[in-house]
């Protein structure tokens, strides 16, 4: 376990000296946040929409934007290039596991990627017009569970990302792969559209899948949007996902580097 630790540390360090990359981020997701709040405000009416209220919806948009790099999938760009030209073997033979090897690094990279840019969304977003502020969490159990319910989000992420991973195997294109995946998550998870936003009907399902649990979970659990007792059944239907994902994304893992041949010498 030390050694990959050693590899999340390695690759959160490293993700940190971008800080160019994060001040553009920055400025990019405060656009994004802007419009989306403004897009959705005109969608739901002053009332809301199926007791989501506007208020809701604003944190719930700063919140996204916050920890955009949390609940976007992608796929860890240095593995995928050695899977597409065949530097992979030399990770063969390290006496490492090579599932948990890229998770790890896949997390440290996305952790440091959030901690670059989510406090100055978030200090931005508070200061604003009150129709437009990022508000408080409604109760501090909330936060708490909020705040489990996000880590739990990020892990989950890291699991979805190295499906990913598995398709790059299979097709040979990680942009193809990464595309694909994040597509599915984002309109399943409440990327694009915030789930509460959707027909009831749509939502009685999307709630029991993963998707949800990386950002859509934690966001309506700070805002109030469900209350205490449903957060932690839901919170525990997260761990379950979290488990099932990273056992079925091993094997799957496992199944393609014994069928991986590599060309050439």
């Amino acid at each position: 376990m030390s050694s990959y630790f050693g590899i999340f540390k390695m690759q959160f360090k490293g993700e940190l000296q971008y800080r160019a990359k994060a001040i553009s981020g920055v400025l990019t997701q405060f656009f994004w946040g802007l419009m989306y709040i403004y897009l959705y405000s005109a969608f739901m009416g002053e009332r809301g929409l199926n007791g989501f209220s506007i208020g809701q919806m604003v944190t719930y948009v700063w919140l996204g934007q916050a920890f955009f790099a949390m609940r976007y999938i992608n796929t860890p760009k240095q593995v995928c290039s050695q899977i597409e030209t065949g530097d992979v073997c030399y990770n063969f033979v390290r006496p490492l596991n090579l599932y948990n090897q890229w998770y790890f690094s896949y997390i440290g990279s996305t952790l440091a990627s959030t901690l670059l840019r989510f406090i100055p969304i978030l200090v931005v977003a508070s200061v604003l017009p009150a129709s437009m502020r990022l508000s408080l969490p409604v109760s501090l159990a909330a936060f708490v569970l909020f705040l489990i319910s996000l880590v739990l989000g990020a892990l989950i992420n890291g699991a979805l990302s190295m499906f990913a991973v598995y398709l790059t195997f299979i097709t040979q294109s990680q942009r193809g792969a990464a595309t694909f995946v994040n597509t599915i998550t984002g309109l399943l998870g409440g990327v694009f559209v915030p789930l509460p936003m959707l027909p009831q009907a749509m939502q009685n399902v999307l709630n029991w899948l993963p998707f949800r649990c990386v950002s859509d979970l934690p966001f309506r659990i700070y805002v109030g949007n469900m209350d205490i007792k449903t957060a932690l059944i839901q919170i525990a239907i997260s761990f379950v996902w979290l488990l099932i994902l990273l056992g079925i994304g091993k094997l799957l893992l496992s199944r393609s580097l014994k069928k991986t041949i590599i060309q050439g010498g």
